[in-house]
């Protein structure tokens, strides 16, 4: 991870750089990739300002830290960007369903049709799998897909029970589709 400083009032000797370097990385353990990490240093009077800012792949996190000395202020800055780290990470994990297929999970079953026997006339199905159907809101699926290789995700939306579809469209944004029955 590539650290970037910015001091204003004061010097961050290397010692000071190295520590900063080795704490920050220790949050490279819950992301998959970090584009950019900030570390602003300023000194107004008696207090030292430490703020942080990580962005990756799938995140952004920022802290921020006021006290007198500046390995406090950095210390409070890591435990703070590590926690949001751990929260996070936790939310994209705790996601993922289950191994075993629970007795109340619902799924549907999703036919893949061959194009050329559509335009004949006569569907021949290719493939079939079977899509769990998980209760979750819009938001959640969005996450869910954006983490995911899949191009769509069935979900029952959990405010209304409706069955819905969010896909992925060619632009790399989403549509969605809720059948009215």
């Amino acid at each position: 991870m590539e650290l970037e400083f910015n001091v204003r009032n004061t010097e961050v000797t290397e010692q000071q750089r190295a520590l900063a370097s080795k704490k920050l990385r220790r949050l490279a353990k819950y992301f998959n990739e970090v584009h950019e990490a900030r570390l602003n240093v300023t000194q107004e009077k008696h207090r030292t300002i430490v703020e942080a800012f990580i962005r990756g792949k799938d995140f952004e996190i920022a802290a921020s830290s006021e006290t007198p000395d500046w390995s406090v202020s950095l210390q409070e800055v890591v435990e703070k960007l590590e926690e949001q780290a751990r929260r996070h990470k936790q939310r994209l994990t705790s996601r993922k369903r289950p191994r075993g297929k629970a007795e109340s999970e619902e799924s549907i079953q999703l036919d893949v049709v061959e194009r050329e026997s559509v335009r004949r006339g006569e569907p021949a199905v290719v493939e079939t799998r079977h899509v769990p159907v998980v209760p979750m809101t819009v938001e959640e699926a969005a996450l869910q897909l954006e983490g995911s290789k899949e191009d769509f995700i069935v979900f029952r939306e959990a405010t209304s029970d409706r069955i819905n579809v969010l896909y992925r469209r060619r632009n790399r944004t989403y549509g969605l589709v809720s059948p009215d029955f």
